[in-house]
């Protein structure tokens, strides 16, 4: 289904009957792309613990039409010091076929919303440099680059920089 012909796109929390759909969202970043550093696809199991690790404060959300997942995001502990409890760091993934639908934006500005519900103070997003489509989805919802990692991870034969954005919840 072309972006241009989605009716009713609905931002809602994620469910376990969810999971296959974004976990094949999820492999082709993970296989085909430098959009996560991760190098190791999830299986059921890896999927459903990664699901488990979500409680309410770092929610996963997704856009769907009817029951079909077009995008997902997430929210997660910046680190696991107790200095950094009200931090927390958002991945937000579309379909490799309904990109520029502006489905990542409204995921993303869920995500916000939902860090701000939960008595967050600041959310990171670490986007390896080459990601042009997320480092200019993040500066529209206003976070700003306040790093970059160079050559800190080693993907698909070559060393990736990650720049780091941050918003002020």
């Amino acid at each position: 289904m072309p972006p241009d012909t989605l009716v009713a796109v609905i931002v809602r929390d994620a469910t376990e009957t969810d999971l296959a759909q974004i976990t094949a969202i999820w492999n082709h970043e993970v296989l085909w792309t430098d959009a996560t550093t991760d190098t190791e696809p999830r299986d059921a199991r890896t999927a459903r613990e990664w699901f488990e690790r979500h409680p309410a404060c770092y929610p996963i959300v997704v856009a769907a039409t009817g029951d079909r997942v077009l995008a997902f995001g997430s929210l997660a502990p910046y680190r696991p010091k107790p200095a950094f409890a009200r931090t927390v760091e958002d991945s937000v993934y579309v379909e490799r076929g309904h990109r520029g639908a502006g489905l990542g934006g409204q995921i993303l500005a869920e995500l916000i919303r939902r860090a701000r519900a939960h008595g967050h103070h600041a959310m990171l997003a670490r986007i390896t440099a080459g990601n042009g489509a997320s480092l200019r989805l993040h500066e529209r919802a206003g976070f700003r680059v306040v790093g970059v990692e160079s050559q800190i991870a080693w993907k698909h034969d070559r060393w990736l920089d990650v720049t780091i954005m941050q918003l002020p919840l």
